[in-house]
């Protein structure tokens, strides 16, 4: 059994390499592994046999995943060793076809015996196009879009001939495909066409059954109508934050997505101060100084061509602020226009009050400084300064639940200031207590430099008037003008006794 086994395989093996060993049948294709439907397949095919047969048949078939079938047949008489190159028909390939297929030959001879066998490389068959549009389609409303396309077929190879079928806004239009594979059709937008993205489907196909389609999007601009600049607060006291909401409408009154407007402040003297690109809907924000200048602002909105300029308001505040630092008074203006006035700081020593009244004339934000040891004597003070000079302290608790308001006094207790006036300063003062003058007299005295300096002047005439008084009378009398000796009869004159005759 064994032995018999053995002889039947060799048998088979033989019986196998013949066609191999003494015929061969060639099939070429061309380099090309991708076809269409309506595409034509060329096949090469020669054959050779080691013997003469005379009446036999050759045939090729093609054989595909779902299909298969007969193309040619032809009768065959090869000579011995002899390659005879075969003329086949080109094979068209259909629909059927659209998988993967190869061509088998076959060569019996004339009593139907199979003489020789041979099979082409895999090639396949599909219906597809692939389609390249124009990229980047947009347009305005109004305005006409022009859509360029090329069909190709799935190898590469431009379509030949096709129709392509164009869907936009639920309305088709057919456009003939040309013999390179190109289209064009042109999309008109209506004046109230919506902003964004509206749909384009295309649709090519020929006669043989190859399709393709391709679903591309062509961006609507919107065209900007209308700016609208929504204040929190149009009227700001110097030191708030300006607060604007800027949106950026379309044709249709819809709110334009993804836009940045343009976003500038002008000065009530039309400077630019402020400058921001912001995202549409969102909130432009100007934080203004404490000493920002009052009047109208204008904030300007702008996007292409167009603008919208709206106008709000920043409140005038006529402040100064004062502190005391030992003998010295600080005033600064806080405020955002000049500070022209008259301040008065009152100064309390016992049952005296001095009254220092000063003109000032600040810039906001300038400052001064007074020093009260050039005002009054020296001695120890209670400072009354103005109560709408001085600021309140506003801190927030720890819990954040309430505010603790605590008012600065404007009374500052038992200041110790020494007395740096000058001469006529004390002078005034001094002449004012020996004539018996009140102490509030003499500090109003002091507090006016200008005054207590007239004082002074008719206080020296005064006492130069009084010395002179006999000179006049012994004028008068027509006494000789170099006799002085009644001048000072007022006076007596102790003699040193170092000066006494004798001595």
């Amino acid at each position: 059994m064994k032995y018999l086994k053995k002889h039947l395989i060799l048998l088979f093996l033989f019986l196998f390499i013949i066609p191999m060993a003494f015929g061969e049948i060639i099939i070429t294709l061309p380099e090309k592994d991708l076809y269409n439907l309506g595409e034509k397949v060329v096949p090469s095919v020669s054959i050779k046999e080691e013997q003469d047969y005379y009446g036999g048949r050759f045939s090729l078939h093609i054989f595909c995943d779902n299909y298969d079938e007969l193309y040619y047949i032809t009768p065959l008489s090869p000579e011995a060793n002899f390659r005879r190159q075969l003329t086949v028909p080109e094979l068209t390939l259909s629909k059927s076809m659209t998988t993967k297929c190869s061509l088998k030959s076959n060569f019996k001879a004339i009593d139907g015996e199979n003489v020789d066998t041979a099979w082409s490389k895999e090639f396949f068959v599909t219906d597809e196009l692939d389609i390249t549009i124009n990229v980047g389609l947009e347009a305005k409303p109004g305005e006409d879009v022009i859509l360029l396309g090329i069909a190709r077929k799935h190898s590469g190879e431009l379509l030949s001939e096709g129709e392509a079928e164009i869907t936009f806004k639920d309305t088709k239009s057919e456009v003939e495909v040309s013999s390179f594979g190109k289209f064009e059709h042109t999309i008109h937008l209506d004046a109230n066409v919506e902003a964004g993205d509206a749909p384009i489907r295309i649709i090519v196909t020929d006669k043989y059954g190859n399709y393709g389609d391709q679903l591309l999007d062509l961006r609507v601009l919107p065209i900007s109508t209308r700016i609208e600049n929504s204040f929190e607060n149009s009227i700001l006291m110097p030191g708030d934050t300006l607060k604007a909401r800027v949106s950026l409408y379309d044709h249709n009154g819809k709110v334009i997505n993804g836009s940045r407007v343009n976003v500038r402040i002008f000065d009530p003297d039309e400077n630019l101060i402020a400058e921001k690109d912001i995202q549409n809907l969102n909130y432009f924000e100007f934080k203004t100084e404490k000493t920002q200048m009052p009047g109208n602002y204008f904030l300007l909105s702008a996007f292409e061509d167009v603008k919208e300029q709206s106008t709000f308001e920043i409140e005038t505040v006529r402040k100064i602020i004062m502190n005391q630092d030992g003998s010295f008074v600080h005033i600064e203006n806080t405020g955002n226009v000049g500070y022209k006035d008259e301040v008065t700081i009152i100064l309390e020593s016992d049952d005296k009050k001095y009254l220092i009244n000063k003109k000032i004339d600040l810039k906001p934000e300038e400052k001064i400084m007074i020093d009260l040891s050039k005002e009054v004597p020296q001695g120890t003070y209670d400072i009354i300064l103005p109560a709408e000079t001085v600021e309140e302290d506003i801190t927030d608790s720890t819990n954040g639940s309430s505010q603790d308001v605590v008012e600065q006094t404007n009374v500052v207790e038992n200041v110790e200031i020494d007395d740096n006036r000058n001469v006529i300063k004390k002078t005034a003062d001094g002449m004012s207590a020996i004539t018996g003058a009140v102490a509030g007299a003499a500090g109003y005295v002091a507090s006016r430099p200008t005054l207590a300096a007239v004082i002074l002047v008719l206080i020296i005439l005064g006492t130069v008037a009084r010395y002179s008084k006999g000179f006049i009378i012994n004028k008068i009398k027509g006494k000789k003008e170099s006799d002085t000796s009644h001048i000072f009869e007022d006076f007596k004159y102790k003699e040193n006794e170092d000066n006494k005759p004798g001595n």
